[in-house]
């Protein structure tokens, strides 16, 4: 699923969040622990479906002077002082972030290594209650794949049978294929890409929700309201 520029897929945006806070992303000064300034936030990243994915951050002289991407869910939100912090974050982990710039296709490669910076950060939101119905419950994710018996259906009655009947009881696992192994992302080659072509799996955000998911913990009650109101608007025109 490819990514875009805030002003990109929402032009209009500044006018339709005209409440002084979220239209003026870019005037937000993010910091990391200890109240260290790691940068601003330059823009936001959102997917096909106008869901915010990650916050452009600019680190200016307090890094290296390189822009680099914030997963939205690690973003905690301080609206009226124009502020977001993220909690465990040091300057060593931005100094190890890739490098991000205006025109680079995110693909699944680049987002793995932005994931492997903060995952332990992500780890400790596993407890989250996140907003919105389009987020996999983390509870859930390690049941999710094809074959996994825990979603099969219960077993049925097993009682021991003289006729050949007892393979039909429902939920026999004698009936049951060969457990599926778990779907992979190929990735494509030269031969096979072709423009337009999803650069990653469009489901990674729903599933990886200590990264993406917005709870009203972190304060994104207001976000998850700003990108309602910016899908609505984009569907009305």
């Amino acid at each position: 699923m490819p990514l875009h520029r805030l002003k990109d897929y929402y032009p209009n945006y500044r006018g339709t969040l005209a409440d002084g806070q979220m239209d003026k992303i870019t005037s937000y000064s993010v910091y990391a622990q200890g109240e260290d300034k790691v940068g601003s936030a330059k823009d936001l990243l959102v997917d096909d479906s106008g869901h915010f994915r990650y916050l452009v951050i600019d680190t200016g002289p307090w890094i290296f002077g390189k822009n680099v991407l914030l997963p939205i869910g690690l973003a905690q939100f301080s609206y009226d002082n124009t502020c977001v912090y993220v909690d465990g974050l040091t300057k060593t982990q931005v100094e190890h972030l890739p490098e991000y710039h205006d025109d680079m296709v995110v693909d699944e490669h680049y987002e793995e290594r932005v994931r492997g910076v903060y995952q332990p950060i992500a780890q400790g939101r596993s407890s989250r209650q996140f907003l919105g119905h389009n987020y996999i419950p983390s509870e859930a994710q390690n049941y999710s794949r094809a074959g996994d018996l825990r979603q099969m259906p219960p077993l049925g009655n097993m009682a021991s049978t003289t006729d050949a009947g007892d393979d039909a009881v429902a939920g026999d696992l004698r009936r049951m294929g060969p457990i599926a192994a778990p779907a992979r992302q190929t990735v494509g080659t030269p031969a096979t890409v072709h423009p337009g072509d999803e650069p990653h799996n469009a489901n990674v955000y729903d599933q990886q929700t200590g990264f993406y998911g917005l709870s009203d913990e972190d304060n994104h009650g207001l976000l998850r309201s700003y990108e309602e109101r910016l899908a609505a608007h984009r569907k009305r025109n």
